[in-house]
C-alpha cells in the first residue's frame, strides 16, 4: 500500500449487507502502509493491535506452514498480508498457504484464493471469524479454513464443499487434510508448545 493517507471510518465488527459500500480496491490502495485494514464487501474495516499470546500462536503456526512450504515448494505467509478475492473485498487471514502449483496468485498481493486460510480468534473479532469471514472465505473458493480458538484450546477444520465449510473429523489428537498430504497437523502437540510458551499470559 502506498503511504497517501485516505481517511477511512473505524466501523464496528462486521455484518454481511446485500449492498455493497463504497470503497473499491483503488481506496484500500491509497491507505497508510501497516494500517490493519479490510476491505470486507466495500466497507474499510478496522482491527486492533492482537495480544501477545496471539502473536505467539501465530509465529508457532507460521513456523509449522514455513516448514510444509519448504519441503513441498509451496507458499507460506502470515499477517499482514493483502489477498484480494474481488474490487471490493480485500482481507488479510492471520496466516496462508499456497500449494507449488498456485504460486502464480503471488503477485504485488495474493490474487485469489489462497489454498489455506487460518484464523486465530481474539475476542473481539471471534464473531467476524466464525461468521463473517467464515461466508466469505466460502464464498470466494478458499479450499481450507481452519479456525484456532485459543481460550479453548481447539482448532476447528473446515473444507469448502461446493461453496459451504463442512467440519472435518479428528483422530486421535491429529489432523490430515482430505485435500492437500502435506496438511497433516498434530493438535496435541500444538497445544502442548502453546502451554509451554505461554504459561499463564491470558489468552
Amino acid at each position: 500500500m502506498s503511504t497517501a493517507a485516505t481517511p477511512y471510518d473505524m466501523l464496528p465488527p462486521y455484518t454481511p449487507a446485500l449492498a455493497l459500500g463504497p470503497h473499491r480496491a483503488a481506496d484500500f490502495w491509497k491507505l497508510p502502509e501497516g494500517e490493519s485494514v479490510e476491505l470486507i464487501r466495500g466497507r474499510l474495516v478496522m482491527s486492533p493491535s492482537p495480544r501477545p499470546s496471539h502473536q505467539m500462536i501465530s509465529m508457532l503456526l507460521s513456523r509449522w506452514l514455513l516448514g510444509i512450504a519448504e519441503q513441498s515448494g509451496g507458499f507460506a505467509l502470515a499477517a499482514p498480508a493483502d489477498v484480494q478475492f474481488a474490487d471490493h473485498t480485500i482481507l488479510q487471514p492471520d496466516l496462508l498457504y499456497i500449494t507449488k502449483e498456485r504460486r502464480a496468485i503471488v503477485r504485488k498481493c495474493i490474487e485469489g484464493a489462497p489454498d489455506l486460510v487460518i484464523e486465530i480468534l481474539s475476542d473481539s473479532g471471534a464473531r467476524r471469524d466464525r461468521v463473517d469471514k467464515q461466508q466469505l472465505y466460502a464464498e470466494f473458493g478458499v479450499p481450507e479454513y481452519w479456525i484456532v480458538d485459543p481460550r479453548e484450546q481447539q482448532i476447528d477444520f473446515l473444507v469448502n464443499r461446493n461453496g459451504r465449510f463442512e467440519i472435518q473429523p479428528q483422530l486421535d489428537g491429529k489432523y490430515a487434510s482430505p485435500q492437500y498430504a502435506e496438511l497433516a497437523f498434530d493438535i496435541a502437540a500444538f497445544w502442548t508448545d502453546v502451554a509451554k510458551l505461554l504459561g499463564d499470559i491470558e489468552r
